[in-house]
């Protein structure tokens, strides 16, 4: 009896770790999906004339992700997250050209950082 009553508790323990794994991994890709579309949209601004609406979609996107990043991940992911979502709105808010360029390319370090610190918290590094 024992044997079965520790058996179900580390099994639902099991269950409880490989559910918050999968969905922080799913908040990751999805985050840092949005975060790709939006600089694409946002380099192609200048010249197809992307919507601001879609850009502003992409970025409420991340930051819908990033609460579920803030429930399930370390201060140290959550805060990679956050820089790069600044950084998104950098890109947002700056018009196309020279500063926005820089700023892509401040989204593309921040964006990095947080695949680092998304593999350092699922322990594949």
């Amino acid at each position: 009896m024992a044997t079965l009553i520790i058996t179900t508790v580390i099994g639902g323990r099991r269950e409880r770790h490989r559910w918050a794994r999968d969905a922080l991994t799913d908040a990751f890709v999805a985050f840092l999906e949005a975060s790709w579309r939006h600089s694409d949209k946002a380099a192609q601004a200048a010249s197809a004339g992307a919507d601001a609406e879609q850009l502003l979609a992409e970025y409420r996107e991340m930051r819908s992700q990033l609460t579920r990043m803030r429930l399930l991940a370390a201060d140290g992911v959550v805060d990679a997250g956050q820089s790069l979502l600044r950084q998104q709105r950098q890109v947002h808010d700056v018009p196309a050209g020279p500063d926005r360029d820089a700023a892509l390319a401040a989204a593309s370090t921040a964006r990095r950082g947080v695949i680092a610190a998304a593999k350092k918290e699922m322990g594949l590094l």
